[in-house]
């Protein structure tokens, strides 16, 4: 396998797998000085963000729409008007990746958990700290 093919393997790894440096190269057979480099030289946290937004907003846009979609189908059922089939369809298959959705949704919600620090103390901590331990008051 060449460098260029092994280059743009570890890239898609990192942007779309979210593999860390350490497990790709131990697919790859690659260095962590050359990931490092390359991984700099490519910018590829600013591309693995890129396309973490672009599906966070993607689905954002896609759950209002379906809501747009829902408050006219409403208002013409309120007029007694009659929804074109079309839009009820669309609006059905869009209902039914919804679930997809939220998948990914909380799936992101989960990565930024687990990325906050641990072991920060509270407000509180720190009070009880300063009192039971410092004498402070």
């Amino acid at each position: 396998m060449t460098k260029y093919n092994q280059l743009t393997q570890a890239e898609h790894m990192y942007i779309y797998n979210k593999k860390s440096l350490a497990e790709i190269g131990m697919v790859l057979g690659l260095s962590r000085r050359i990931l490092f480099y390359w991984k700099k030289e490519y910018k590829w946290d600013e591309k693995r963000f890129e396309v973490e937004h672009t599906k966070y907003r993607f689905s954002e846009e896609l759950l209002d729409f379906a809501r747009k979609m829902m408050q006219k189908i409403s208002t013409d059922i309120d007029k007694n008007q009659k929804t074109p089939p079309p839009e009820i369809y669309s609006l059905i298959n869009i209902l039914k990746n919804i679930p997809l959705v939220k998948q990914y949704t909380d799936s992101l919600q989960e990565q930024t958990q687990k990325t906050k620090p641990t072991g920060c103390l509270s407000p509180d901590i720190v009070r009880q700290i300063e009192r039971e331990i410092l004498g402070m008051e």
